[in-house]
């Protein structure tokens, strides 16, 4: 086992390994584009929450929202720059060694420390007033006694004040919500185990768990594990669960996608299927399933994407069937009448224009993506979502810690990916 590296084997030129540095850069600045994305979407929670009280007016503060957005700002063109970062494709490096029983053992004890953490705070924290909760709970107990929710209503948790900021126009009708149940129907089924262990909120948990898994898996080093911890304890993740917000599930499929694309491509078709199936702003990832192939070629694009939304219409299918006006309604035209909020961590708070602007930036950035398809390696896909996700929910009428918590780690998957050449491939072939 010398310290050499056999060029061969790593394929990669004598002429390039002369030239360069191993390019950790675009790791770096995936995670400080995660690290700001969490960091801002927190402060905009704490700074938002102390004008919330019942029938008042909040919204972040304009000082601290031109502050919150330009760090914004400067995550998605950290995360724009690494994806233009000249790394090279997965067919030039090796996968990272399975970890040693030590770090297994470490991570292992950060699970348990989370679930402790995330148990306490379910128990003995403030309890979740938030629809999304209670819309997950009574969907779950209806569809487990034989009812379909979508199409039917829900209970209005709020005061009238706060009714007129959360639902649109008419949704509200004699105290019940117009929509009986708002997520996807891989969402409705994923909230059955937590309803089966008595809180809804649990399956939360278990996405974040499952995504942690993942997420090391992928990565098991010491990288891995400090990216690991910054989702298992930030404040942020225990908020989401607590909150019962969706995106969890979506990180979980999104990580099960990477880890398939880096590890086990037999089963990329049914992990991209089901993470296309988790929410309705996945379809952003479409056009971006270029980086999932390398060499890129478009035959390949369109049978991976054609295999993927066949998992993804088998998840619904069943629940078209049975009412697909229902569902139309609730997961399409109740998304269309939701109003503009002012609490929303979003540009077009400051500048309403946004709203009209925004969709024609995202097209042009999604085009700007889809040119870098096929040159790096699969672990850009990760944050070529994050990237596109950043720009749309940032320039949109809604915007809220959820989904940035779902950007900032996918931006921290992507780092936690992406493979280092020359040293770590050597390492990986020598098992040094």
């Amino acid at each position: 086992m010398g310290n050499g590296i056999d060029v061969s084997a790593l394929k990669i030129s004598p002429e390039g390994l002369l030239r360069g540095k191993p390019r950790h850069q675009p790791a770096i600045l995936l995670a400080c584009a995660g690290g700001l994305t969490i960091a801002a979407a927190f402060a905009g929670m704490i700074l938002a929450a102390p004008s919330a009280a019942p029938g008042g007016k909040f919204h972040v503060p304009e000082p601290g929202l031109y502050v919150l957005l330009g760090l914004m700002s400067l995550a998605l063109a950290l995360s724009a720059a690494a994806i233009t970062r000249p790394t090279p494709p997965d067919g030039t490096m090796l996968p990272p060694p399975g970890g040693t029983r030590r770090l297994w053992l470490i991570f292992s004890a950060l699970i348990l420390i989370h679930c402790s953490l995330a148990l306490l705070t379910l128990k003995f924290g403030v309890a979740a007033h938030i629809d999304t909760y209670t819309f997950q709970r009574d969907a779950a107990k209806s569809l487990l006694h034989g009812v379909n929710p979508y199409g039917t209503t829900q209970a209005d948790i709020y005061d009238p004040p706060h009714t007129a900021i959360y639902y649109g126009p008419g949704m509200v009708v004699g105290g019940r919500v117009q929509v009986g149940f708002p997520y996807t129907p891989l969402t409705l089924l994923w909230t059955l185990p937590g309803y089966a262990c008595g809180d809804v909120r649990l399956s939360s948990l278990f996405a974040v768990i499952a995504a942690a898994w993942l997420l090391f898996a992928i990565r098991p080093d010491a990288r891995g594990l400090w990216i690991v911890s910054a989702l298992l304890f930030s404040p942020l993740t225990l908020s989401v669960e607590r909150l019962c917000w969706t995106e969890p599930l979506v990180l979980m499929t999104l990580s099960a996608t990477v880890y398939a694309a880096v590890k086990k491509r037999g089963w990329l078709p049914l992990a991209l299927g089901l993470f296309l199936a988790a929410k309705q702003y996945d379809v952003l990832a479409l056009p971006l399933l270029g980086y999932l192939i390398f060499p890129f070629r478009w035959k390949a694009y369109w049978r991976l994407a054609g295999q993927s939304l066949a998992v993804a219409a088998a998840t619904a299918a069943p629940f078209a069937f049975w009412n697909f006006q229902g569902l139309w309604h609730d997961l399409v035209l109740f998304q269309l009448a939701q109003p503009f909020r002012e609490d929303s961590l979003s540009f077009a708070v400051a500048f309403p224009s946004m709203m009209k602007i925004g969709p024609a930036l995202v097209l042009i950035f999604i085009a700007w993506l889809i040119r870098r398809a096929g040159h790096g390696p699969v672990a850009a896909f990760a944050a070529a979502y994050g990237s596109a996700l950043l720009l749309f929910v940032s320039t949109s009428k809604q915007a809220f810690a959820n989904y940035y918590f779902l950007i900032g780690h996918a931006f921290l998957l992507a780092a936690a990916a992406m493979l280092r050449p020359g040293i770590d491939a050597s390492r990986a072939e020598h098992g040094s």
